[in-house]
């Protein structure tokens, strides 16, 4: 296989991973292989390649993510309220409980996909359709809390 493949696949591989990260670095690198696979494209020799790679990462981290980041966590409005992506998304949602959620587990759902929860208080038992409040995510499990 032709090396810009390789840069090109490391390049999608690795905006499939920003995409659950939300942190640009990773988007930032792949902008670093993009570069790496358009001088292979063009007949660059490999320790080329490995420059545009690092110097265009590099580039991209430093110079251009600062202003992503900026532009994605600052709102439209004149509050300047910071958006939040992934997982951290999901701590302090509305959830509503599907199945007993006990120290043995449960499920619940938020924003219309089902997760397995625990709840905060070792004694605390919630009951299908009680609304409960995300806590913490560990995982793929949700720390939910009721209050009472």
């Amino acid at each position: 296989m032709e090396p810009v493949f390789y840069w090109i696949i490391a390049a999608v591989i690795l905006g499939a991973i920003e995409l659950f990260t939300g942190t640009l670095v990773l988007a930032m690198v792949g902008v670093g292989a993009v570069l790496a696979g358009i001088g292979a494209a063009l007949g660059a020799p490999f320790w080329l390649q490995a420059v545009l790679f690092g110097a265009g990462s590099l580039a991209s981290i430093f110079g251009l993510r600062p202003f992503l980041k900026q532009a994605l966590e600052s709102d439209s409005g004149g509050d300047r309220t910071p958006r939040v992506f992934g997982t951290r998304a999901i701590e302090g949602a509305e959830a509503r409980v599907l199945t007993k959620v006990d120290l043995s587990g449960g499920l619940v759902e938020i924003h219309g996909d089902n997760w397995t929860a625990f709840p905060l208080e070792p004694d605390q038992v919630l009951e299908p359709g009680d609304s409960v409040t995300v806590v913490e995510i560990k995982g793929a499990t949700v720390i939910v809390w009721k209050q009472s």
